[in-house]
């Protein structure tokens, strides 16, 4: 279907950069410039706190909603790894926490290339072991499930995957357009190469930043569609974009844990882009989409 006026909008609001002749740092500040505009609901209590990492201490900010907590999400943001904060993401993990009535810890893992691979899968998962480790005390005591979008739902997947191998369980994983392998060849990776918001090019130099050595990207810390084993992972839930370079490889990853007795919810959202979930309109309702999901694992 044709674009949303919203996506429209946003496009329109969005400059085409090229990260290779702007650098990071201004990648980064144009990022958070986008971020500024959004709106943001007031939550009850917010508190940054900083998580006892094996290596680092890391920074996160809890949401904490007004009236009786369901249960807490742990949350990975986007940003190929390399942009991102959780300041960008304070506007959605606000309605996050509201629509689901849970408590959300926004995790400030480290970022490449100052930070290479497996620096923000190591800080995932501490984040996340802290997080179920101290779940009385942030409210979460029906259990956390783990989420992300794009780089963050790349990192919730390979938790999970981590969590699953530790015998620590969760309610849930929730992946918004996740990143979950290098591809070049699907038909999304083809038709959107050099489309909507996030192309094939900037992909590339993302994962450029990101690893350390070409094969790093065979690794299922880093492409998690390659791991051996699927069986007893939480029950899911994939959110896709229609005009996103990542859309194939989320819904493979779906069916891929559908096929291995998996609890699998899989939507793709029509006439939006990458990075979506942050937009007021079809965003906001998509959120509201997944809020649902988490008050219904935390009721059954």
């Amino acid at each position: 279907m044709p674009l949303y006026p919203e996506t429209k909008r946003f496009l329109e609001l969005v400059p085409d950069v090229d990260p290779e002749e702007i650098g990071v740092e201004a990648f980064r500040a144009g990022f958070r410039a986008i971020a500024e505009m959004l709106p943001k609901e007031p939550v009850d209590h917010v508190e940054d706190i900083r998580i006892p990492g094996s290596h680092f201490e890391i920074p996160a900010r809890v949401y904490t909603p007004g009236g009786e907590h369901l249960g807490g999400v742990v949350y990975f943001h986007g940003g190929g790894f390399v942009i991102g904060d959780v300041e960008s993401y304070d506007p959605f993990c606000r309605s996050l926490a509201n629509a689901s009535r849970c408590v959300v810890v926004s995790v400030d893992y480290r970022l490449a290339p100052e930070h290479k691979f497996p620096t923000a899968v190591d800080d995932a998962c501490d984040s996340l072991a802290w997080a179920l480790k101290n779940a009385e005390r942030l409210g979460m005591s029906k259990g956390a499930v783990v989420a992300g979008d794009s780089a963050g739902g790349n990192l919730a997947a390979v938790s999970a995957l981590w969590c699953k191998e530790k015998g620590m369980a969760l309610k849930a994983q929730i992946l918004i357009f996740p990143f979950v392998s290098f591809d070049v060849a699907s038909r999304s990776s083809i038709e959107n190469a050099d489309g909507l918001f996030l192309t094939r090019k900037v992909g590339s130099w993302f994962s450029a930043q990101y690893l350390t050595r070409p094969e790093d990207a065979l690794n299922p810390r880093f492409s998690p569609i390659l791991a051996g084993s699927f069986s007893g992972l939480p029950p899911t839930l994939v959110v896709t974009a229609e005009y996103d370079l990542l859309r194939d490889q989320g819904e493979a990853y779906a069916d891929i844990l559908a096929k291995a007795g998996v609890h699998v919810t899989s939507i793709r959202v029509r006439g939006v882009t990458h990075g979506f979930i942050a937009l007021p309109g079809i965003g906001g309702d998509t959120c509201s989409m997944i809020g649902g999901y988490l008050r219904r694992i935390y009721q059954t």
